[in-house]
């Protein structure tokens, strides 16, 4: 599980990039991620027994737009079991 320490670290590296996102608590997520026996009987390879797990916060704020309409901003934070940053996504 990702500590609040961890979690506290990601926000802050979060609000330097996108200062849009400074202050927005993120929802955490978990995914468990099973090994895929079809590839890896295809590639001919040992089937690993061990599971992954992924985390992702995920922020999300609502800002208006220059013709006052709302939207929703979405920015999803994956990490690995370590609390290392995978992959950030933005939605437009």
């Amino acid at each position: 599980m990702i500590s609040e320490r961890q979690i506290r670290k990601i926000k802050r590296h979060i609000a330097k990039e996108f200062p849009e996102f400074k202050g927005v608590q993120p929802v955490l997520t978990e995914k468990i991620i099973r090994p895929q026996s079809s590839l890896y009987k295809k590639l001919s390879l040992g089937v690993p027994k061990r599971l992954r797990r992924i985390f992702r916060l995920r922020f999300t704020k609502t800002i208006e737009t220059v013709d006052h309409t709302e939207i929703e901003r979405i920015l999803t934070v994956s990490l690995n079991e370590r609390g290392e940053i995978i992959k950030v996504t933005e939605s437009r």
